[in-house]
């Protein structure tokens, strides 16, 4: 589904990727682990469209969306919940939502009620402003607004920062659930162990480059690893 070959990305003349590779197949759940600085969300900013690239080349669903803007890699498919979450904060729930269907003309109402399926305290407060909602509900929030655009591929930002454990495990239950609804979902994650835990592919970048890849449970298992990202 997503295609990632010797991509390059750089803040001014400082090159934060350094020709790295990458692959998503359909309907996988696959994490992206390393430290702080790594490149991870630069990665991920790259791939929707909002962080220039300058060198390589991304390929979705067979066409290359390398110089496609960001609203065009929407209209396609590729959605993205950012890091800290960025909601609207003076809007209410409900015009959160709408603004994630754009596209689809503030989506329907029948998109709306799935969302609130999914998240029953959303709909509970969705005549609320936004920056009302405890930080569980915001990231409930963004991910319901990003599911708005109907996404084909979702791009997860540490999705569970700064959540209490319980809200965690909900937020991970989420993202298994959207797999089974036939969602790809390429997730950044500083818990590492609950990402490989949770995902069926791994790719670990360090310094802007790719250094291990495969089956989350081979990851998991490498002693290396294990000591520099799971504590063990």
């Amino acid at each position: 589904m997503l295609e990632i070959r010797d991509l390059r990305s750089a803040y001014g003349r400082i090159e934060v990727l350094h020709g790295l590779d990458l692959d998503v197949q359909r309907n996988e759940i696959v994490c992206l682990i390393g430290g702080n600085g790594a490149g991870k969300t630069t990665l991920l900013r790259a791939i929707s469209g909002v962080q220039p690239v300058t060198g390589g080349s991304i390929t979705f669903e067979g066409q290359d969306i390398t110089g496609l803007p960001a609203e065009k890699r929407v209209a396609l498919g590729i959605a993205q919940v950012p890091e800290g979450r960025q909601i609207f904060g003076g809007l209410t729930v409900e015009d959160n939502l709408n603004l994630g269907g754009w596209l689809n003309g503030g989506g329907t109402q029948k998109e709306r009620d799935d969302i609130y399926a999914l998240f029953p305290i959303l709909h509970e407060k969705r005549a609320l402003q936004a920056g009302g909602l405890s930080g569980g509900q915001q990231q409930m929030l963004a991910i319901g607004r990003a599911l708005m655009s109907r996404p084909r591929l979702l791009l997860l930002d540490e999705p569970s920062m700064g959540l209490a454990p319980v809200l965690v495990e909900q937020v991970f239950g989420v993202i298994e659930n959207l797999q089974q609804r036939g969602i790809t979902i390429l997730l950044v994650e500083q818990n590492a162990a609950a990402a490989l835990a949770k995902s069926n592919r791994g790719f670990v970048i360090e310094t802007g480059d790719i250094t291990h890849s495969g089956a989350s449970s081979d990851l998991i298992g490498d002693p290396k690893l294990r000591e520099a990202y799971l504590g063990q």
